[in-house]
């Protein structure tokens, strides 16, 4: 039972290297975008008083490669940041503490189960050896 209570504490922490790896990549996607964003506005203004646009018009030169690239940071941001503000107005510190508790009592559930069946393939095959010794020895 304890083995199988390892594996599990296991799997939770390589849960959690993941998303911090995840929340590494994103805060680095992040700043590349704010770096460009900068360097984008750096060449704007550069460019505006070279050669002398209006107050309110502005302009920029990309690639339409970096258009898109931009493009899809800012709407995954976006996504991002709204997916994360909805599941905090959805739960309250109680509904939050009630779905962990749920979620940990579906994880013993699941646990106790994994025993049983690592229990029952082993008896399986005991059984299937001393089956197999039966049959090898006249």
């Amino acid at each position: 039972m304890s083995d199988a209570v390892d594996k599990m504490l296991a799997g939770m922490a390589a849960n959690r290297q993941t998303m911090n790896r995840q929340l590494a990549k994103i805060d680095e996607i992040m700043e590349r975008s704010n770096n460009t964003l900068l360097h984008i506005e750096s060449n704007s203004k550069a460019f505006s008083q070279n050669v002398a646009l209006s107050e309110t018009q502005k302009m920029y030169n990309l690639r339409p490669e970096a258009e898109m690239a931009l493009s899809k940071i800012l709407d995954n941001f976006k996504l991002l940041m709204s997916s994360g503000d909805q599941r905090e107005e959805a739960y309250s510190a109680l509904e939050g503490c009630l779905a962990y508790r749920h979620r940990v009592e579906h994880l013993g559930s699941s646990v106790r189960k994994l025993v049983a069946l690592y229990d029952t393939v082993g008896q399986m095959k005991s059984s299937q050896e001393e089956q197999y010794a039966s049959e090898d020895s006249p």
